[in-house]
């Protein structure tokens, strides 16, 4: 996985690209810091890029939420592809994420 970022003056969008697996979890560690860093309280992962996901990165997906919300922040997935968006539906994750089409 590879991710770009773009900040805002109110939070910061994060694009994903790629695969994104258990072995990305160096690279989700920088994303985290990033998050954490960013300006403002509305933060945006944008998964509109994002081919394959396992389930080690929907689990490191609810640690970005869990921090985010721990912070104040909202977090929100956006344009997830079908294939993506219906996985984060089968483990219930739609009801956790502000999910933009």
């Amino acid at each position: 996985m590879d991710f770009t970022k773009e900040m805002l003056p109110d939070g910061v969008v994060i694009e994903l690209t790629g695969s994104f697996t258990f072995k990305d979890h160096h690279v989700f560690r920088a994303l985290l810091d990033i998050l954490k860093e960013a300006p403002g309280s509305r933060h945006v992962l944008d998964l509109s890029r994002v081919e394959f996901l396992d389930s080690a990165a929907l689990g490191m997906l609810l640690i970005a939420e869990d921090e985010a919300r721990a912070a104040s922040h909202t977090l929100a997935l956006r344009k997830p592809s079908p294939a993506t968006a219906r996985l984060i539906e089968l483990a219930a994750m739609d009801t956790l994420f502000i999910i933009e089409t």
